[in-house]
């Protein structure tokens, strides 16, 4: 596209790939940034199309939720029509996976709670997505945030979908009558969760007909077979999403976050891929038929050899019924049996623990934590690797402490524990720069609670950044200084339009600092500016 605006809004730089119709855009009045999707010929010039879309506008105006790209309204010029979204900050999942390969098991659960927990919300106001799929799935730059974009109603586009596209659809939205609903949103869900855990798309073909035939007629491996290490309650939730049969699936949105967060509950607990065996499961368990897996492998048939005993005919003795080669499986086997059984020693327990613990993702060093580490210090409580098992469990339980901390904060649910309370309380005051308050946060949760055995996670969590603040040490006159920098980086903000952004930091210096005698001077003008801004 070469035209420079629509509407109010000055177009710049595409958001996605090359041929995106998505722009991050200025608004030339407001001067804020957003985004905005712009609809080709037959959306702006059709009076249907265009009654249709002005109708539904104001109710996707009133769609909000946290997990949700909100769109702030939209219209036409003499060319086209559009719609005007906040713009994320952040990539598609779709670009995540292209960095990444494929995502840990557990940011995986985040995501499809999130996704649910939105999808709540629009289904409860009448909003049917219809088109879920991993582009229209927006993380946040650290991750941990995501957010669901594009809804809308109606054939907007023109442009059929490539079979790339159609790999997240419901089978039953190719039928003659084509169905679309909650259950569909779930199935997609189910399908994008699928590819962001395996890496793989849930169905390839080469053409969009044959596509929608594999959706109808395969059925994708659990999740389990493919990703040895992630639960199988999770892989078992992925696994009825992506059921053909819609009645088959979670009855809602609701009931999927509820299996969801028992999932993670279950993971918090620290139940690994032990648990998973003891739960029946085992990736090894699958029917495989021997001829055609000896064809697939390119074996071929050998024609039985004869010999000829006393003038008659007779099949020579298979391989199998030879004694030496007997003696010889029989001695293979008793050895396959002894190393299997045999308990591996403590070098072997700690290199094989270091393999997890090397990669860099959560779901590995539990993994360490329930096989290895554990067995190590219960076998070798006085061997020279103990130590270092312990210092491990404490690094992995601290890592565990603090994906509890950004969960919980994300979804808005209490602290679960003193300790929790504590440190994201401390935690707020760092994150917003104040490093004086935080340091004297994290030294009180060591004073309080060092002997709660419980509470270690936390404890250690806030003696690592002490030792972090401490190897710089903040003032008082510092963190004057610094309240100061920001308010004056709120009044910038709201001289440039900005005065969300603005307010944010002077309610945030309000909550944080109300009842500071030291810092009242800058509380009471962050005060007198919101008093302002309300006026």
């Amino acid at each position: 596209m070469t035209r420079s605006r629509i509407g109010p809004l000055a177009l710049e730089s595409p958001l996605g790939d090359r041929g995106s119709n998505i722009y991050r855009a200025l608004h030339m009045q407001q001067k804020a940034q957003v985004a905005v999707r712009v609809f080709s010929v037959p959306m702006g010039m059709t009076p249907e199309a265009k009654q249709e879309f002005a109708e539904q506008l104001e109710s996707l105006k009133a769609l909000r939720h946290p997990g949700i790209v909100r769109c702030y309204g939209g219209g036409f010029d003499a060319k086209d029509a559009y719609l005007v979204y906040e713009l994320v900050d952040g990539d598609s999942l779709d670009i995540a996976l292209k960095k990444r390969e494929r995502l840990p098991w557990e940011s995986v659960l985040d995501i499809g709670l999130q996704l649910c927990e939105a999808l709540q919300e629009s289904h409860n106001a009448g909003w049917i997505h219809g088109r879920i799929r991993l582009d229209k799935v927006i993380l946040s730059k650290d991750g941990t945030k995501v957010k669901l974009c594009d809804f809308r109603r109606g054939p907007v586009s023109p442009v059929p979908l490539s079979a790339e596209q159609l790999a997240y659809s419901a089978p039953e939205t190719f039928a003659e009558k084509p169905k679309i609903d909650a259950a569909s949103d779930l199935y997609s869900v189910g399908a994008v969760l699928y590819h962001a855990m395996t890496g793989e798309s849930p169905f390839v073909a080469p053409n969009p007909s044959l596509m929608k035939q594999a959706i109808r007629e395969n059925v994708v491996s659990p999740v389990a077979t493919l990703v040895f290490d992630c639960p199988v309650w999770l892989s078992s939730i992925v696994e009825q999403l992506m059921n053909k049969d819609p009645l088959k699936r979670p009855y809602s949105a609701t009931a999927t976050a509820l299996a969801l967060h028992e999932a993670q509950r279950r993971a918090n607990a620290g139940m690994g891929v032990a648990e998973h065996a003891l739960s029946g499961f085992s990736p090894l368990q699958m029917n495989t038929d021997r001829a055609e897996a000896a064809k697939a492998l390119g074996h071929k048939k050998k024609k039985k050899k004869w010999r000829i005993l006393d003038g008659d005919e007779q099949e020579a003795p298979g391989l199998l019924e030879r004694p030496l080669v007997l003696l010889g499986l029989l001695a293979a086997t008793i050895c396959l049996i002894t190393y299997l059984v045999w308990p591996p020693g403590e070098k072997t327990l700690r290199a094989r623990a270091e393999v997890l613990i090397a990669r860099d993702d959560l779901g590995s060093h539990n993994e360490a934590r329930d096989k290895y580490l554990y067995n190590l210090i219960e076998r070798f409580p006085d061997g020279e690797n103990s130590r270092w098992a312990k210092e491990q469990l404490d690094l992995i339980e601290m890592e565990n402490a603090e994906s509890r901390i950004q969960s919980n904060r994300r979804f808005g649910r209490e602290p679960s524990s003193e300790g929790e309370r504590k440190y994201s309380e401390a935690s707020r005051y760092e994150l917003f720069g104040d490093r004086v308050t935080a340091l004297e946060q994290y030294q009180g949760i060591v004073n309080l609670l060092k002997d709660e055995e419980k509470e270690r996670a936390y404890v250690n969590l806030a003696r690592r950044q002490i030792a972090k603040i401490q190897s710089k040490p903040p003032s008082i006159e510092e963190l004057r200084r610094f309240l100061r920098e920001k308010l004056d980086q709120a009044d910038k903000m709201y001289s440039s339009a900005d005065a969300i952004g603005a307010k944010q930091i002077w309610e945030s210096i309000v909550n944080l600092y109300n009842g500071n005698k030291e810092m009242l001077p800058i509380v009471e003008q962050a005060q007198a500016k919101l008093s302002k801004l309300r006026n």
